[in-house]
């Protein structure tokens, strides 16, 4: 079957096989070849087969697609022959025309190309003396019974796969065919790991005490599958060659092998293992078939796990990064999480301070319950002023709030959209004050400081526990002018000032030393009551 080894950014690698007429490539998650790569377009190229052979055609892709070296024009075909290198962004798919099924050796080890469950149907489950007239019809009788109990067990399979999300249930399914089908003794499933290590993730026996104490599987037959991603079946392993026949097998009187790739998008996921003592009771080659279907069938039930766990856990990092970042941000963080690392960079942001007046008297006058209700009602209008305005908000501090403009990303509007967002938290207040009036509960007002600067910005903490926030003096600064607004007020520092432009009112209030702060700041204010 042709493929193409797959080469994407940070050395990573895998093989994916070509086992459609036309397969899509792209950045985009319902391609069948997915490249997580932000250079390759989310529908970038398409791969053909025709009569002719194979062939690969660029979808008018942002970088384009080149083979060796040379850039294709859109919408048109190019014929691909082995070794063929396909560049597609930062990704090289390098075309193998063919795999090698040759063994060499003896016909004990027996390699089945992959099947699907189509196939099955019509795999001779007969045994080879019943293309003899003096066959009795319970040859048949007996054969066609296999058929049908294998074709029921493997539909159930394929029903409890499809909607079956753990993957420990995946593999008590996969146990439940094989012992019921075939004479298998023992059987594990093996998953490869982050690493590219295997590891032996279910295991199960007939029977406790039928093989004694626990025995070793054969590697020979472990490489085998694993290195060449084929099906193999050592139907009499006593009596095999040696190079097939390992003395792990030959000594623990190991009679019947069989094992079979699981195969997913990305290449070779692990590998399904049986093998049996018993010398009366070999594996057949219709037994290698149902290993081969139920491996075809492990890897898409796997694949679907593993996608639906992913879709989860950035659904869920998405949730928690939308409660401080706005949507434009966080989309941005995830197509790239890669660059979440621990500690901070030096860059230019426009922090905004804002905090409630005499919120301790307030606290005092109201039961603990209508406070926290105010508080939520409150936060909820300012955080989604923030995120309109582009914002990142930082955290909640008391009764007060941090929002950072500039941070991740930097922008030449900053500190204009800092401001108006500060413009629309006042606005907002005096409508929210409008309504609770209305339903008799105190009134709430703030004050609000923002400055201009350079700061450090990244993820601050431990491994374990990170929070993205922003450190320096321009906080500090930040901070200081909040202290000294008034309720209703928006207090600006120079540097945030010179950076407005004429849309906005500004007052320069005085020259004032700041609580901390050993020089003396011109300070203004911005009146955001009158219509502009």
């Amino acid at each position: 079957m042709p493929s193409f080894e797959v080469q994407v950014p940070e050395n990573r690698s895998f093989v994916y096989r070509l086992f459609k007429l036309e397969t899509s490539v792209g950045r985009e998650v319902k391609n069948d070849l997915v490249l997580d790569d932000p250079r390759v377009s989310r529908h970038h190229a398409v791969i053909r087969q025709t009569p002719e052979g194979w062939f690969v055609r660029d979808l008018e892709s942002g970088n384009g697609t080149s083979v060796n070296l040379q850039r294709l024009r859109p919408h048109i075909d190019t014929r691909l022959a082995d070794g063929d290198a396909i560049r597609l962004g930062n990704c090289v798919l390098t075309f193998r025309a063919a795999e090698t099924t040759e063994f060499g050796g003896t016909s004990s080890f027996r390699q089945v190309v992959q099947k699907t469950p189509s196939d099955l149907l019509v795999s001779s489950a007969v045994p080879e003396s019943s293309n003899s007239p003096e066959a009795p019809a319970a040859v048949y009788r007996q054969a066609l019974l296999k058929k049908e109990r294998i074709l029921r067990l493997f539909y159930e399979l394929g029903e409890k796969l499809g909607s079956i999300f753990s993957l420990a249930e995946i593999y008590d399914q996969v146990f439940e065919i094989l012992f019921e089908v075939t004479p298998c003794a023992r059987g594990f499933i093996y998953r490869k790991n982050d690493q590219g290590e295997y590891e032996e993730v279910a295991a199960r026996r007939r029977a406790e005490g039928e093989a004694g104490q626990p025995l070793p599987i054969s590697q020979t037959v472990f490489e085998k599958v694993t290195r060449e991603r084929v099906s193999v079946l050592l139907q009499d392993a006593q009596q095999a060659e040696q190079s097939l026949a390992p003395e792990s097998i030959l000594v623990n009187r190991i009679s019947s092998v069989m094992a079979a790739p699981i195969l997913g998008r990305r290449g070779l996921l692990g590998i399904i293992y049986a093998d049996r003592q018993d010398v009366l009771e070999t594996f057949s080659g219709d037994d290698l078939d149902l290993l081969n279907a139920v491996a075809v069938q492990t890897g898409i039930a796997i694949d679907t796990v593993v996608s639906h766990d992913r879709l989860q856990r950035e659904a869920q990092a998405r949730a928690n990064l939308e409660r401080f970042l706005s949507r434009q941000v966080v989309d941005q963080i995830m197509r790239a999480p890669h660059q979440i690392k621990l500690g901070g960079v030096r860059q230019i942001v426009t922090a905004l301070f804002a905090d409630v007046r005499n919120f301790t008297a307030l606290s005092e006058r109201s039961k603990p319950e209508i406070v926290v209700a105010l508080l939520n009602r409150y936060f909820t209008r300012l955080s989604e002023i923030i995120f309109r305005h582009g914002g990142t908000l930082d955290k909640y501090i008391g009764d007060g709030v941090l929002a950072l403009f500039g941070a991740p990303y930097v922008g030449e509007m900053d500190a204009v959209k800092a401001v108006r967002a500060a413009v629309d938290m006042q606005r907002s207040m005096a409508e929210f004050n409008r309504e609770l009036v209305a339903e008799k509960l105190p009134e709430i007002e703030i004050g609000i400081g923002v400055n201009t600067g350079s700061a450090i910005v990244g993820y601050i903490g431990s491994e374990n526990r990170l929070d993205y926030t922003a450190i320096g003096d321009t906080i500090n600064t930040a901070s200081r002018l909040e202290s000294a607004a008034r309720a209703g007020q928006i207090v600006i520092s120079e540097n945030t000032a010179q950076a407005l432009d004429e849309s906005f009112i500004i007052v320069p209030i005085r020259t004032t030393k700041l609580p901390g702060k050993n020089i003396s700041l011109r300070i203004s204010e911005v009146i955001w009551r009158q219509e502009r």
